[in-house]
């Protein structure tokens, strides 16, 4: 997984666990792409504080993920939710089974949702 989608997906699952003040700080360099600079003078704290911060962010949230795994049980959902797709097309594309396109409809509303 690319790092930039890897720290959207920890900040969109695990971000709201973060102080009010690392959320912003976290939000404003990683969904906002504001440099160490940027967000510096917009908090009035160092560069160095700033880093400092993100730093801390990135270790909690990654530690988050080590222990709850929320992130990895969406992507393995995601995945089935696929692969029952495929398997419930084949079967109507080769029995005609009308249930296959109910599974496949229902695949469809699980991956939907994620």
């Amino acid at each position: 997984m690319k790092d930039a989608l890897k720290e959207a997906l920890l900040f969109d699952f695990y971000g709201n666990l973060l102080k009010e003040k690392q959320r912003e700080i976290y939000e404003a360099s990683v969904m906002e792409d504001m440099s160490l600079s940027e967000i510096s003078e917009e908090y009035g704290i160092s560069r160095q504080a700033v880093s400092a911060m993100l730093n801390r962010c990135r270790q909690s949230l990654s530690g988050y993920e080590e222990k709850l795994g929320l992130i990895k049980r969406f992507e393995e959902t995601g995945k089935l939710a696929r692969e029952i797709k495929g398997v419930a097309e084949a079967i109507h594309k080769n029995t005609g089974n009308k249930e296959a396109v109910r599974i496949a409809s229902l695949a469809d509303r699980i991956l939907g949702d994620l």
